[in-house]
């Protein structure tokens, strides 16, 4: 019995100390070397459908992002979703057409908010559509507590408002996550 229980004991510490140093090893894997020396986390191929608080809109994110915190939404976004790990954000602001001249007028209406956000447009608007709709996106370049941030804002001329979808990320991340934030505001359709 004696034998039995230092044999138990033995194989409990042995797995632990085995646990202890797979921790050890990951965590200096994790937070040595340069960010382009470490591992890239794997993209989240799967999707899900995320419907506007006013249920006016659609856009389709990755399975794995979630609402973002309130600090970070605008006032008056219906949509808000974050992959914080990979610092990548998106927000929608739908307004009522009537409350605009035109579509030109909403447009340099959302730009000026955005800059508002402290972004300095960089480079012409590039004429896109968005769900078979007219849209406009914009690049800006700003900072956020000491940090170089990437914005791309995409108006939108829907059938029934007009909606600015912002997205963004750290500036040291935007070759990552451009193509990501692009195929996520080209999702974006108003029901």
């Amino acid at each position: 019995m004696v034998g039995q229980s230092h044999r138990r004991l033995w194989i409990l510490l042995s797995t632990v100390a085995a646990l202890f140093i797979g921790v050890v090893v990951w965590l200096v894997v994790e937070t040595t070397g340069t960010k382009e020396q470490r591992p890239r986390a794997v993209e989240d191929t799967t999707t899900k459908v995320v419907t506007a608080s006013d249920g006016g809109s659609t856009v389709s994110v990755p399975s794995k992002w979630a609402q973002m915190p309130e600090s970070l939404q605008v006032s008056g976004a219906v949509i808000a979703q974050a992959q914080i790990y990979q610092e990548r954000y998106l927000m929608v602001v739908s307004d009522e057409k009537a409350d605009f001249k035109d579509f030109a007028d909403y447009e340099e209406t959302a730009l000026i908010s955005v800059e508002g956000l402290g972004g300095t447009a960089t480079g012409q608007p590039e004429p896109i559509e968005v769900g078979g709709r007219p849209a406009v996106r914009y690049e800006l370049t700003g900072e956020f507590e000491g940090n170089g941030i990437v914005y791309w804002c995409t108006v939108v001329d829907g059938p029934r408002a007009y909606h600015q979808i912002l997205t963004w990320t750290l500036a040291d991340r935007r070759d990552q996550a451009e193509p990501a934030l692009r195929t996520v505001t080209d999702s974006f359709r108003e029901k």
